[in-house]
């Protein structure tokens, strides 16, 4: 690993200040892994152009300026940490570097940080911390991507007057594809956004989630060579489900691989996992399938508190107001302990039930 005081140290000798740089836009530029969560990662090849476009059309929704300064609070692995990157470079922005396992309220107070990318985890341990320092009421942005946001973290971020942009994306399209505008309604702060520049979203006929435009990666690097799995019009299939309404502004159901049958009737976990989250007394919830003689699959739910827990009888009180019986999870678990990290391992928990 190089440290950035190593980089300095390297660009002062090479004289690159000097050289400059010459980049051309449809050079290769990253391979960043995707995340793994539907099956094995995969290297995602991005050029230049990718990169630029994602943090152009960023930057012509959320304002960013050479007098802000963005928290790497995200892994450079991560397609979110490098859009960070280009975002800071493009705008002239500053750049923190926390040092190692800094907390993140730390950070953003010592270097004056005014934007922030963070993943719902991230956000559920900002609103769970006491006492933040008063800095953190000057920030600008909090943009929040990496997967679907527990309704209850919004609605708390909202209550503290958070300036949360939601968002969708994926590694495939170099990060972004639509996010919340500082203009939307609080009606709309529930749903992942309008597309930004530069991206084109379709809904297909059974609700897939499709893509094209200048931040599109160049395939997949592989040991034959290079996959780029598109129609001939251009148009990517993400895998998740979803829906615009007639504003624009992109809702997301889930992924088409997390749905399963039980006893006939399809399953989308995340419709549950939404509903279970709306409960005062849950922070978060995953749904998956557990194997059933009789209907082939039943789902079941791992949860995580806000306090102390309640009753399977009184969970299932609440949901069936809302949903059909067979959608009710059979039976509800602590959330794992082993379940640490920034995203969710669904796999995890699909093969803590099953086992």
């Amino acid at each position: 690993m190089v440290s950035p005081d190593e980089l300095l140290i390297y660009r002062d000798a090479a004289g690159l200040d000097e050289m400059g740089w010459s980049l051309k836009l449809g050079a290769p530029a990253t391979i960043i892994f995707t995340s793994g969560s539907s099956g094995a990662p995969k290297a995602a090849e991005h050029s230049v152009a990718n990169h630029y476009y994602n943090a152009r059309g960023s930057s012509q929704n959320i304002r960013l300026s050479s007098k802000d300064c963005w928290l790497l609070s995200l892994p450079l692995y991560h397609v979110g940490g490098i859009a960070i990157l280009f975002r800071c470079a493009l705008a002239g922005a500053s750049l923190a570097i926390p040092e190692k396992d800094e907390p993140i309220e730390d950070a953003q107070e010592h270097y004056g940080v005014t934007h922030l990318s963070i993943v719902p985890t991230q956000l559920y341990r900002l609103l769970r911390i006491a006492s933040l320092p008063d800095s953190f009421a000057k920030l600008k942005t909090i943009l929040l991507g990496g997967g679907a946001a527990p309704t209850g973290l919004l609605v708390e971020a909202m209550r503290r007057r958070w300036p949360v942009y939601t968002s969708y994306g994926l590694t495939e399209m170099a990060s972004q594809v639509a996010t919340m505008t500082p203009s939307s309604p609080p009606a709309k702060r529930m749903t992942s956004g309008r597309v930004l520049s530069h991206r084109e979203i379709r809904i297909a006929e059974d609700s897939e989630i499709w893509v094209r435009g200048h931040t599109l990666f160049n395939g997949y690097v592989n040991s034959e060579g290079r996959e780029r799995p598109v129609d001939e019009a251009g148009w990517f299939p993400t895998g998740d489900l979803g829906a615009l309404d007639e504003e624009g502004y992109l809702t997301v159901h889930g992924r088409k691989d997390n749905q399963f049958i039980s006893g006939g009737e399809n399953i989308q976990p995340e419709e549950i996992e939404t509903l279970l989250a709306s409960l005062p007394e849950i922070e978060e919830a995953i749904v998956v399938p557990r194997r059933d003689e009789e209907f082939g699959a039943r789902p079941i739910a791992f949860v995580r508190w806000r306090g102390d827990a309640l009753s399977d009888a009184e969970i299932r009180t609440q949901l069936e107001h809302a949903l059909p019986r067979y959608k009710i999870p059979v039976e509800f678990r602590p959330w794992p302990s082993d379940e640490t990290g920034l995203k969710v391992r669904r796999r995890r928990l699909q093969e803590l039930a099953w086992g």
